[in-house]
């Protein structure tokens, strides 16, 4: 009787072929989650100018949520944090082409009541 030829390794490329799906899968999804920038759909314009970018940007996408610098807030948190700005204080106003132009003024209202000039509203170039 012949004896069967006993394997005494671990077969690793199915294991390696499971964990390269894996990393492309991971790797995947954190690009997805890394580009978490707010979507916007900017109106065009044809004056449109490159302008350097503002420490504070203010966004209002076409849900009517508002951002500071990417971060959400409501409109009475907002209100708190363009009090804290002072006069000298430049802001870039982002708006999505569709959001309403109730919450766009009301943006523009509160930096008005702190006597910030230097406002910036951002669209996109038309071709």
């Amino acid at each position: 009787m012949r004896a069967l030829k006993r394997v005494e390794g671990i077969n690793v490329v199915p294991l390696i072929d499971v964990v390269l799906v894996l990393l492309a899968i991971v790797l995947t999804i954190s690009t997805f989650v890394a580009s978490g920038a707010i979507k916007l759909d900017l109106p065009k314009a044809a004056s449109a100018k490159e302008t350097p970018p503002q420490k504070i940007e203010i966004a209002i996408n076409e849900n009517g949520s508002m951002f500071w610098n990417a971060k959400e807030m409501s409109k009475s948190e907002l209100t708190q944090a363009i009090a804290t700005l002072g006069n000298d204080a430049s802001v870039s106003v982002l708006g999505d082409k569709k959001a309403f132009f109730n919450d766009f003024i009301f943006i523009l209202d509160q930096l008005k009541l702190q006597n910030i000039e230097k406002i910036s509203i951002v669209t996109k170039r038309e071709p």
